[in-house]
């Protein structure tokens, strides 16, 4: 069977246990959103029709028709209004907040990967070296620093004893769209959500590159250029990183994954008012809809960006073709 159908038969059997786990996981938590709401200030009664308000009442099987309705009979996805932000719908919340996601993984990706190469080149021509050692060591710190860890670390040291720059949210309070100010205030306030994300995802493509240019130095064909006399620089750039490539490309599908996990937790620790932040305030007040469709968006980009990493991969080994 050719490679991309193979590809997209796996991609959309995710997809689909996916929306499953998007309809069942929320549900296995103790409590629902008229708990959290209520809490023991209404009585009985109060509770009810708060109940019936949020369809908390019907069935479980009809609860889930109208999941996978919303989700195949409407595009875009319809999931409803949040229970939290009522009268707000679910995907005016996601559409005001996708774009300070994807702003923070485009940067953070691009930013890493960039430095990843870079710092890899350098390592290759000058083996053995400091910088060798000195950025191994940084990585392998940086990946076995838990995000949420990395971030409190940066929001003490440069939001509560430096005060240099701000801690929490995407802009300061007051500042007008459109304006410099806000433009200088969006920068301040996504440094230290980037530096966290560029720091962990840094340490996972930096250690899986490493390894990937350790096997290809020792291949045949580099002793056979060094012998030829070309230069170092030429071949760490041509032939070591070029080669190195395909072990990472590999990978991008659980790297993808675990990238949008590491969002989650960084959006949530610097208040970052994107998907990630927003799900899990829907997870601790109950908000099936916000929830839903918060994960249901993560998934998607999860699975365009792990096909994209399968499309390159095909274009690094053409041998997948056959």
């Amino acid at each position: 069977m050719n490679f991309i159908v193979k590809r997209i038969i796996v991609s959309l059997i995710v997809f689909f246990v996916a929306i499953n786990l998007d309809f069942f996981l929320p549900r296995f938590v103790p409590g629902n959103a008229a708990d959290v709401f209520t809490g023991k200030v209404f009585g009985a009664k109060e509770y009810q029709l708060v109940v019936q308000r949020l369809g908390l009442n019907l069935p479980p099987a009809l609860q889930y028709v109208h999941f996978m309705e919303s989700i195949f009979l409407n595009w875009p996805p319809f999931f409803g209004f949040s229970f939290q932000y009522y009268p707000e719908q679910v995907s005016n919340l996601i559409l005001s907040r996708i774009g300070w996601t994807m702003g923070l993984l485009i940067v953070s990706l691009f930013l890493a990967i960039g430095i990843s190469f870079s710092v890899g080149a350098l390592s290759t021509i000058k083996r053995g070296g400091k910088l060798e050692f000195g950025s191994l060591y940084a990585a392998v710190l940086a990946w076995s620093t838990p995000a949420f860890f990395l971030g409190l670390a940066l929001i003490w040291v440069f939001g509560v004893v430096l005060h240099i720059l701000p801690q929490f949210n995407v802009v300061g309070f007051g500042v007008s769209p459109g304006s410099w100010d806000y433009v200088i205030s969006v920068i301040e306030h996504g440094i230290l959500p980037v530096l966290t994300m560029t720091s962990v995802i840094f340490g996972q493509s930096f250690i899986i590159l490493r390894g990937a240019t350790v096997q290809v130095l020792g291949s045949d064909y580099i002793t056979a250029a060094r012998a030829r006399g070309i230069k170092e620089s030429t071949i760490a750039f041509k032939y070591v990183l070029r080669n190195s490539l395909l072990p990472l490309v590999s990978l991008s599908g659980y790297a993808v994954a675990y990238v949008i996990s590491i969002l989650v937790v960084v959006e949530f620790v610097f208040s970052y008012g994107g998907l990630g932040d927003l799900m899990v305030d829907g997870i601790i007040n109950r908000d099936y809809p916000v929830v839903e469709g918060t994960f249901f968006y993560i998934t998607v980009i999860v699975i365009i960006l792990a096909f994209v990493g399968d499309l390159l991969l095909l274009k690094l080994d053409p041998t997948l073709k056959k």
